[in-house]
């Protein structure tokens, strides 16, 4: 049985989310948050598979929503 709780993201990407969309930065995202880049960027990942849509607009320069 699958519960309405199950289908919602975890909170901890959306954390790293609003990190990332203050900063619009991964880096600045992960150095606020104490947490390798490469860990933002799964956590974003994983945060826009789970809702099913792009959150973050991606250039080699700049991240925007």
């Amino acid at each position: 049985m699958i519960q309405r709780w199950d289908t919602l993201p975890e909170l901890e990407a959306v954390r790293v989310f609003v990190a990332v969309a203050e900063s619009a930065s991964f880096r600045s995202a992960a150095l606020a948050l104490r947490v390798p880049r490469s860990t933002v960027s799964r956590r974003i990942s994983s945060l826009e598979s789970a809702l099913k849509t792009r959150l973050l607009q991606r250039t080699t320069r700049r991240v925007t929503l």
